[in-house]
């Protein structure tokens, strides 16, 4: 999705919107699908008060504190640790492997930073280097609002919203400063958004191949919740258009229509039926 989008931005080949739709229109029902298919096959997926509970649960086991005897069906950090179960039996050839790999999102950052605005077409290595340093400051931030949250937050409280405050000021005011002084527009904010989303991807992906030198480092709980954060912004994207079509009634009666039509649901139990059939061969020519 994030490769449509810059695309869609940047892409000089097809600019006629017939050719446009020919050319995207199959990639972006692949992306639709991929994302959205468990919703649309779901027959309460448009429910409102399903969706509050899915929302509700979904919050639960993003929150729950993983660890031992904690299953990943409860607690997201279980999940997430028992996904990265394969590292551990990979050997040096595997984890090289994994840090090689992650170096395609710092490749992507790289052909993306230059088409800013703000770089004034300036195709110098420092451009790359200053945008390494932005997202070396965010990780920074995070990291402070972090160990704040977790000195300040429960004693501390007016001292815990006044270092969230002071950052805030200061964000907004160095973006005032980029937008009247180096003239930054809001396509560069996009693009910027863009090109270090998957970049501190691949900063996650690197750090869960060196596990064990990032614990000894004492980097581990800033790399969960990284990819914790990464992980509630994927449920935001999903959740949000499909809470907003549950909004609607008619969005729910048209899908229950649309599943349980007679001729689509003989489709489905014909596939069901042919694949039985398959199932029964196969054993019979193992027999």
């Amino acid at each position: 999705m994030i490769l449509l989008l810059v695309y869609q931005i940047f892409g000089q080949s097809y600019r006629g919107a017939v050719a446009y739709i020919l050319v995207t229109v199959s990639m972006w029902f692949m992306v639709g699908t991929w994302l959205f298919a468990p919703f649309l096959f779901n027959p309460s997926g448009f429910e409102w008060q399903k969706i509050v509970d899915d929302w509700t649960d979904w919050n639960k086991w993003i929150s729950n504190r993983g660890g031992i005897g904690v299953p990943p069906e409860k607690s997201w950090e279980s999940w997430w640790e028992e996904e990265q179960d394969h590292l551990r039996y990979s050997g040096k050839r595997g984890i090289l492997a994994e840090i090689i790999l992650a170096l395609r999102f710092f490749i992507y950052q790289y052909g993306l930073v230059y088409h800013l605005n703000i770089t004034k077409h300036h195709k110098s290595v420092l451009v790359y280097g200053i945008s390494w340093l932005v997202i070396f400051l965010i990780l920074f931030v995070m990291k402070t609002i972090s160990v704040g949250r977790r000195k300040f937050s429960a004693n501390f409280q007016l001292v815990f919203r006044i270092i969230k405050g002071l950052i805030f000021v200061t964000f907004v005011s160095i973006l005032a400063v980029m937008i009247a002084l180096a003239h930054m527009t809001l396509r560069d904010i996009v693009v910027c958004i863009l090109a270090f989303m998957p970049t501190g991807w691949g900063l996650l992906l690197i750090a869960q191949a060196c596990k064990p030198i990032v614990q000894r480092a004492g980097f581990w709980g800033s790399v969960r919740t990284l990819a914790r954060g990464y992980e509630i912004v994927m449920g935001l994207l999903l959740f949000t258009p499909v809470a907003f079509l549950a909004w609607f009634p008619f969005v729910s009666e048209f899908q229950t229509r649309m599943l349980f039509n007679q001729a689509f649901s003989r489709g489905l139990q014909i596939s069901r039926i042919l694949g039985g059939h398959r199932k029964d061969r196969s054993s019979r020519n193992k027999e």
